[in-house]
């Protein structure tokens, strides 16, 4: 029961996608980008949805029920409406034959990812440090605290950073109010959802602009991620912030694929917003890629395209957005690290060549053991880009030039919080840092396949096979059409 009310977001974010983005309702990797963008999106919706029932009406959750029904009833009706009269939106999309072998390796990691996943919560149940003290505290203040919900915003306990945003325990507890049950399950289930939503949105993106290939090699690279798959496992809300960095790009790529569908824009849009839902950082997540996307767009089509894209993105990302500022201007406290800094501190802080210092070194240190691997993963990443070469076609530029924008201007700007308002600067570092470049790891995976060459992992006589098989199924195709 614990874990219906999630069942009931996902069906309302997959039709709601579906309804900016038709597709046949076949097996593809279009269809698992899509159904990877509804779990963020359906959750995004009910925790805002959730919240806003708090502060407007209080903790009536019979009533709330009876709402997401006729949600979850009217926007099927419409996605279905939009299916029969409009049909499948045409794209391009770039596909390879990837052998038999990687897709067996990836199955064989993303095992192993859901057994160690499955070990640390049987372990933890109630997840690691932040996560009882932090995200699920905060849904059990919501959950049970009746009229004195707002509580869970108090400044008498700043460990658990009042002013955080309400996406992920709004969740957890919209869940055990609508179900009637506490249960860890609840978090649990959640967590892993958005650990598979991540890895489903990445490879799906891949395989319809670079292809299979790239879509397999990302999923194993991200689901063999040690250190990505225990903070999913803690519970953290850094892994479902990394989803919505990673759907956000992830859907401005598709929406290059399919010739600037506003849809995929507006579902980008709101990804974006979802992400500042989620944690502070989300914020600077949002201003980072309006300015990317904006400066590729003007720079390839003009101004013109550019505010037209710009316009269907910002139609997605004004409501998670207003949910957001309702939350901040009108429960939240000051955040700690602002309120920590006046204007001379800020200045002191800027002209400390000893701070630069410090944080440039953290950086190289987490950079390094990135992932918890054996071996530092970004040289291996960088040999592996030496033998395949870059290989970003003309029509993949946009995409190309925001991407990078996007996960460059995220990291400047994580370096500039840490040098300018971190108060507690080398406790912050070996604490946080970490965490956040897992943040940015899976949209840095997808960057770095979109940007590479695809290798040549077939022979060339079963290329051949293959190439001519597929010929064989097109014309089949064909004459039945005919």
């Amino acid at each position: 029961m614990i874990l219906l009310p999630a069942g009931g977001a996902i069906l309302i974010g997959a039709a709601i996608v579906f309804l900016l983005w038709p597709m046949p309702l076949r097996a593809s990797m279009r269809l698992l980008a899509a159904a990877s963008m509804g779990i963020g999106a359906g959750i995004g919706v009910c925790s805002s949805l959730y919240f806003l029932w708090l502060a407007a009406l209080g903790p009536r959750a019979g009533a709330l029920a009876v709402v997401e029904a006729a949600i979850l009833a009217a926007v099927s009706a419409a996605a279905f409406l939009k299916l029969r009269r409009h049909g499948e939106i045409e794209a391009s999309t770039a596909r390879d034959a990837a052998p038999g072998w990687l897709t067996a390796a990836l199955i064989a990691v993303a095992a192993a990812g859901t057994l160690i996943f499955i070990l640390q919560v049987l372990r933890n149940p109630h997840g690691g440090w932040d996560a009882f003290s932090i995200w699920n505290l905060r849904a059990r203040f919501l959950e049970r605290g009746g009229d004195f919900w707002r509580d869970a915003f108090s400044v008498k306990i700043p460990w658990t950073h009042p002013d955080y945003p309400l996406l992920l325990p709004g969740m957890v507890a919209m869940s055990a109010a609508l179900s009637g049950a506490e249960s860890t399950l609840g978090p649990i289930g959640i967590a892993f959802l958005f650990l598979a939503a991540t890895a489903g949105v990445l490879m799906g993106t891949l395989a319809v602009a670079r292809g299979r290939t790239q879509a397999l090699l990302a999923g194993i690279l991200l689901l063999g991620t040690p250190a990505f798959l225990l903070l999913a496992a803690y519970q953290y809300a850094d892994v479902p912030l990394s989803f919505y960095i990673a759907a956000t790009l992830g859907a401005l790529c598709l929406q290059d694929e399919d010739r600037g569908a506003a849809g995929l824009g507006a579902i980008a849009g709101a990804m974006a917003g979802f992400a500042a839902w989620t944690k502070n950082e989300g914020v600077l997540f949002v201003a980072v890629v309006v300015v990317a996307r904006a400066l590729s767009l003007v720079r390839f089509e003009g101004v013109k395209a550019a505010t037209r894209r710009m316009a269907a993105f910002g139609a997605g990302l004004l409501p998670p957005l207003a949910v957001l500022a309702i939350f901040k201007i009108g429960f939240a406290p000051p955040n700690d690290l602002t309120a920590a800094q006046a204007g001379n501190s800020l200045l002191s802080n800027l002209l400390d060549a000893g701070r630069y210092v410090t944080v440039l070194s953290a950086f190289v240190r987490q950079a390094i053991a990135l992932g918890g691997f054996m071996a530092p993963i970004l040289l291996v990443l960088a040999a592996y880009l030496y033998l395949v070469r870059p290989a970003v076609e003309e029509k993949h530029r946009v995409t190309a030039w925001t991407l990078v924008l996007t996960v460059g201007l995220m990291l400047a700007g994580d370096f500039g919080v840490y040098q300018l308002l971190s108060y507690a600067l080398e406790f912050q570092l070996r604490t946080s840092l970490d965490r956040i470049l897992l943040q940015v790891w899976p949209a840095g995976i997808l960057t770095f396949f979109f940007l590479a060459g695809t290798p040549q992992l077939r022979a060339p006589v079963e290329e051949k096979r293959a190439a001519m098989k597929r010929e064989r199924k097109v014309s089949r195709k064909t004459a039945e059409t005919r």
